[in-house]
């Protein structure tokens, strides 16, 4: 083995692993080379003893320096970097040096052309067997177009953050500014909004009735300041003339953006009012815009930046600009419904007048009636048989003239809403034959024929029987009155489901087409000759339709036209039997509860009432005491508890919104104490939700009433066992 050919053998196979090795290693720093190129990487050394550093060529081109610009140490490369840059490098390798803190950092640098490059560097520390820094060897690349990249991302996210802030102002804006037909309350709200969000300040002048400017706002979000600025508003009064002024904006109509670095940038204006105003508040920005609507200039609104040094972007006044706008709209609107609104006052006035004229003349016309019907009855006692067809004429003109004052009383109380009808059970069949008596002797006197096919005596009705024979004779009075003597009248009843129609038709005059839509409404009234045979006032079908709207009906007419005669329809619901007997059977099971309500009377309820309002308590209490009770009450918590166990309630009735400790907590501590277990818990509240219902459903309370409470539930609820 220790031949020369041997030796000389592995010799030969030594060289040939070396060769290969030195191919390998070649070929890995060909391809180590080639990925740096790709990747544009430099490498460098710094041999921190002799404080010598030595680049690559690409770290040379990404610095922008050739070797013979470059000095070789740590402040030549220190000099490279960007000024703002530099202390926060020098850090980071003091620190790596101190305690081995990973070198990597990303700075600028400015190459000689004036363009900026971003580059990031990693490096690893090598120390000498004494622990001392001996070494640094590191990589460098560009990372100017991720830096890019990532501030690119920054600005649009910004960018779409402000847009939504912007989205989101004006919404809030319009939700306010659609919302209120209140100028003042609108306008403070949409300053809230404005400031400080986009502004420091909010200024709002608008032109009053007879053009004049009103000083209004100069809000901010210190109350206090709001009030001094306003204060400096009313009293500093900048020209007219000046740009930017809010008269020169409400003359002109121009929108006006400016940006100052102090608010001695206004001195250029001229107007010491302007200026002294600026340098009151600091301000520095200013952005306004005009309040135009519907072609009408209504006022000014203005954005001021003070404190916060931010300037007023294009964007802002765009914004602005249309907040202005909708806020014009709103003022409009708000001018118009205060208009609106007048005028409906105006209208309700005249006609409560009316309506109290009618009442007074009614009432006027009625005081000379009484003595006159008095009179004809005094003279039928004392001798029938003297002048009877001149009392009988007299009262026929009698019933005639009550039945016109009757409809205008009638007018005037259904205007204000003081007709209340009686309800009973009533048979239509009676209901209809009543009103045909009553307006008998008018058909009979124009000898008409009056046809009626009545309805089963089962039809009934829960109506007001004096004004339903109201409702009827009026229309019957109609027919007669515009049906030529000798005419034709029908009565019909027809069922429908759970309702009658009754139609009352003639073969009289009829109804113009153009008439028809407004037959029923106030004083409208068919053409009449210069005799007015037909005569009336227009009231009665006003009041046939109100009469019947009140007993949940409807009515309707129909004509065929001139001469034609006419058809009235009234629809009113039935009575339902089958309710009638629902309410029999509750009416006997209150008679029932009553009773047992009676026979446990003689129990007297222990009751504690706790409520922090004195009064409430007080006269609670005292009703109490009045319906049998033995009472106990308290307006404060602490003090109701203390009386509980010498009172020993059987019943307590609490407030829950009390102070120091609400009636739920109350509610545990009664249950808690001595005796409290068996003490039935009500609740007598303001709160009336279902989720506060549910609430003292499981604090144990028994029953949940809300203020103002039906005394006589209360009572049944003390009194349950």
């Amino acid at each position: 083995m220790n031949s020369p050919t041997a030796r000389k053998l592995a010799d030969s196979r030594l060289v040939e692993q070396y060769a290969r090795s030195q191919a390998a290693l070649q070929a890995s720093e060909e391809r180590l080379r080639l990925a740096m190129e790709a990747a544009d990487l430099g490498t460098w050394d710094w041999d921190i003893a002799n404080d010598r550093v030595s680049w690559s060529a690409a770290v040379f081109r990404l610095h922008g320096v050739t070797p013979d610009g470059f000095g070789g140490s740590v402040a030549d490369f220190a000099r490279i970097v960007h000024d703002d840059d530099r202390p926060r490098v020098q850090r980071q390798i003091e620190a790596t040096l101190a305690d081995d803190t990973p070198y990597a950092t990303e700075f600028r640098v400015v190459w000689p052309d004036g363009t900026i490059r971003w580059l990031s560097t990693r490096a690893h520390l090598e120390r000498d067997a004494g622990g001392a820094p001996k070494r640094m060897v590191g990589a460098t690349y560009d990372v100017t177009e991720r830096v890019q990249l990532l501030a690119a991302e920054r600005t649009a996210r910004a960018e779409a953050e402000a847009a939504r802030q912007r989205l989101e102002l004006l919404a809030s804006a319009s939700t306010i500014l659609s919302g209120s037909l209140q100028p003042q309350a609108t306008l403070l709200r949409l300053a809230e909004i404005l400031t400080p969000r986009i502004a420091d300040w909010c200024r709002i002048d608008l032109l009053d009735g007879d053009g004049e400017l009103v000083r209004g706002l100069a809000y901010h979000a210190d109350a206090e300041r709001s009030r001094a600025g306003t204060a400096e508003v009313k009293r500093l009064v900048g020209r007219p003339e000046t740009v930017g002024s809010m008269a020169w904006c409400i003359r002109t109509g121009g929108s006006y953006t400016v940006n100052h670095d102090s608010p001695e940038g206004f001195a250029a204006t001229d107007d010491p009012a302007l200026l002294e105003f600026a340098r009151t508040i600091g301000m520095r920005s200013l952005s306004i815009t005009p309040l135009t609507a519907r072609g009408r200039t209504l006022g000014a609104l203005a954005v001021l930046q003070a404190e916060s040094g931010r300037a007023i972007t294009a964007d802002d006044a765009a914004l602005l600009g249309d907040i202005a706008g909708r806020a014009a709209l709103a003022l409009d609107n708000a001018r118009l419904y205060s208009e609106a609104e007048a005028a409906r006052q105006q209208a309700e006035l005249a006609n409560r007048a009316k309506d109290e004229f009618l009442a007074m003349l009614g009432h006027e016309l009625r005081n000379p009636l009484a003595p006159i019907v008095t009179t004809l009855k005094l003279m039928s006692v004392q001798d029938d048989g003297v002048f009877q067809r001149e009392r009988r004429l007299i009262e026929r003109q009698v019933r005639n003239l009550s039945d016109l004052v009757d409809d205008l009383l009638d007018v005037a109380r259904i205007a204000r809403g003081d007709v209340h009808l009686r309800k009973e059970r009533v048979v239509l069949a009676e209901a209809l034959a009543r009103a045909a008596e009553t307006v008998g002797p008018l058909i009979e006197s124009r000898r008409h024929e009056l046809r009626m096919v009545p309805p089963p005596d089962t039809w009934c009705l829960d109506a007001d029987p004096g004004r339903l024979n109201q409702v009827f004779a009026n229309l019957l009075t109609n027919a007669a009155r515009y049906t030529q003597e000798g005419g034709r009248i029908e009565v019909e009843a027809m069922r429908a489901a759970n309702a009658c129609a009754i139609s009352i038709s003639d073969n009289g005059r009829g109804i113009e087409a153009e008439l028809l839509p407004r037959i029923f409404d106030l004083f409208v009234q068919g053409r009449q000759g210069s005799d007015r045979a037909s005569g009336g006032l227009g009231v009665g079908l006003a009041l046939v339709k109100n009469l019947v709207g009140l007993h949940g009906g409807s009515v309707a007419a129909q004509s065929s036209g001139p001469g034609r005669g006419s058809r009235f329809t009234v629809t009113l619901p039935l009575a339902d039997d089958e309710l009638a007997s629902a309410r029999g059977a509750a009416c006997a099971a209150a008679a029932t509860e009553a009773a047992s309500a009676s026979a446990t009377a003689s129990r007297r309820a222990r009751v504690l009432v706790i409520d922090d309002n004195h009064d409430a308590v007080e006269a609670l209490a005292h009703f109490l005491e009045l319906n049998d009770c033995d009472v106990c009450y308290a307006s404060e918590p602490l003090d109701g508890l203390a009386r509980l166990q010498a009172f020993a309630p059987t019943v307590a009735i609490l407030d829950l919104g009390l102070p120091g400790i609400d009636g739920y907590e109350l509610a545990a501590r009664i249950r808690a104490a001595a005796g409290g277990e068996s003490c039935r818990l009500i609740a007598l509240t303001g709160y009336g939700l279902p989720e506060d219902r549910a609430r003292t459903r499981a604090a144990g309370f028994a029953e949940h009433f809300v203020k103002p409470v039906d005394l006589d539930l209360l009572l049944r609820a003390l009194r349950a066992p």
